[in-house]
């Protein structure tokens, strides 16, 4: 098994924070030795002007460059005289070496760690030419790279002293602190180190929190434990997933209540016209029952329900799996449902059930033109019509509007008590859903008539929903795209 998503943020987290304190780490000490450098080169630039004074009073008192060429000692004392009489004024060169004058002396004496200490932090690349450049003191290899500072006598130039800037540290007081810096800067970036891995380790803990909340959630729902919740919390992307499962949860709970309930439903619904054909064969067999038309009637009256609540049950399941088949056309919708009026007016004849159809259209002769399939949006109406005379008192009444819009044709169902309540509405074209608790239908009904004129009319990108009736019972408000030309 791998590496946990815990373990990978940490990682992940503590490599960026190495990659840039590395990368802080080798530019600081790249600035830290070229700003060093820097800083000793103008050090011991500021010394060239006194070393050069030095040498012009040295040249005006000896007249020649011949005893530094003796004695290459007195050029060392010489840089010392000369460096110290720039830093105390009180300090002045004679023949006779160094003699004060009047007031304070602060410079340093000739034994000072400052001249004698191999630590020393000025100390140039110098060297000491004639007049033809020819070298009196010092090494020919720092030439190439020198500054010639011209020592002039009188207006005659007698001599140059050749100062070379440094390229690299080389002086172990310097090579010895820059060391040093190094070494912190190091400590210091593995102590940011350290302390990014103390941080980002708890840090990916509570990142992940969501996720493994999610990975438990998931394994409780797998199991059939769909009452499991997540907390949700924050607002980034994990805690809409966090959301997104516990809809899903949610989602997954209703639909397997709604399947035992439609289990339930549909063994019920089943059992009743059974139970009837069994009551009545077992009379018939023991001859409490004598076989009679009426008998036989009877007999064949509960067949046809069952038959007719499998052959509902068979095509809302195929309407579900997208099985049915719709032959669209272009067709006059007005026509269409002016056929289904005229087939059921003896049906609401028989129940007592007055109806009015009022059209308004845009055309003079009523014609309203969809794409759809004729035989279905029969099957639609027809649903309609029966739906109303199982579920309307005797006496009542059935109003119908069809109205056509720009892009819409809109059909309104409006009948009589009895109404339904507000949370009947929220369920009316669920499958064999009851508005009251009573199992029986008055005229046998599958109550999945609703249901299936839903699966129809969204099969024709339509929509329908349900109101309460001005006329005391259930409104439908049926809404179909039309063909606009």
């Amino acid at each position: 098994m791998g590496l946990s998503i815990k373990y990978k943020l940490f990682f992940a987290i503590l490599s960026v924070h190495l990659i840039v304190y590395v990368a802080m780490y080798s530019i600081g000490r790249y600035n830290f030795d070229r700003g060093f450098l820097e800083y000793i080169s103008r050090i011991e630039e500021r010394q060239v002007p006194a070393l050069v004074d030095g040498l012009k009073n040295f040249y005006k008192q000896t007249g020649s460059w011949d005893p530094i060429r003796k004695d290459f000692s007195k050029f060392g004392d010489l840089i010392r005289e000369s460096i110290e009489s720039a830093v105390d004024p009180a300090i002045n060169i004679s023949g006779n070496g160094i003699q004060g004058r009047p007031g304070p002396s602060i410079g340093f004496s000739p034994n000072d760690w400052y001249y004698t200490s191999e630590y020393s932090p000025a100390r140039p690349y110098l060297a000491l030419l004639d007049t033809n450049r020819s070298i009196i003191w010092g090494s020919a290899d720092a030439l190439p790279e020198a500054n010639l500072n011209p020592i002039d006598v009188r207006g005659e130039v007698v001599g140059y002293l050749a100062v070379t800037s440094r390229q690299v540290l080389s002086e172990q007081a310097d090579l010895l602190f820059s060391e040093q810096q190094k070494d912190t800067f190091f400590l210091f970036a593995l102590f940011l180190g350290i302390i990014s891995a103390l941080i980002a380790f708890p840090l990916s803990t509570f990142m992940v929190r969501p996720v493994r909340d999610l990975v438990q959630g998931t394994r409780q729902l797998a199991d059939g434990d769909y009452d499991s919740r997540i907390p949700v919390r924050g607002s980034d992307e994990l805690t809409q997933l966090s959301a997104d499962f516990n809809l899903l949860a949610d989602t997954l709970d209703q639909n397997r209540n709604a399947r035992q309930q439609w289990i339930a439903d549909i063994s019920h619904e089943l059992r009743t016209p059974l139970s009837i054909l069994q009551g009545e064969l077992e009379s018939i067999q023991d001859g409490i029952r004598p076989m009679t038309p009426d008998t036989i009637n009877s007999l064949h009256h509960e067949v046809v329900h069952l038959n007719a609540l499998v052959n509902d049950l068979h095509e809302l399941s195929m309407s579900d799996q997208g099985a049915l088949i719709y032959e669209k056309d272009n067709i006059d919708l007005v026509a269409t449902f002016e056929v289904s009026n005229d087939m059921n007016k003896h049906l609401l004849k028989k129940h007592d059930i007055t109806h009015s159809l009022n059209i308004n259209t845009f055309s003079p002769g009523n014609t309203v033109m969809i794409s759809g399939d004729e035989n279905r949006l029969l099957q639609l109406f027809d649903n309609l019509f029966q739906n109303t005379c199982r579920y309307t008192n005797k006496g009542g009444k059935l109003n119908i509007n069809i109205r056509e819009k720009v892009k819409h044709v809109v059909i309104d169902w409006f009948d009589s008590e009895p109404g339904v309540t507000d949370e009947d509405l929220a369920h009316i074209f669920d499958r064999l859903y009851r508005v009251d608790d009573s199992r029986n239908r008055r005229e046998g009904g599958s109550g999945l008539g609703l249901a299936i004129c839903k699966n129809i009319i969204e099969a024709h990108d339509g929509t329908i929903r349900a109101e309460h009736s001005s006329l005391g019972g259930l409104k439908l408000i049926i809404q179909l795209p039309k063909l606009v030309y």
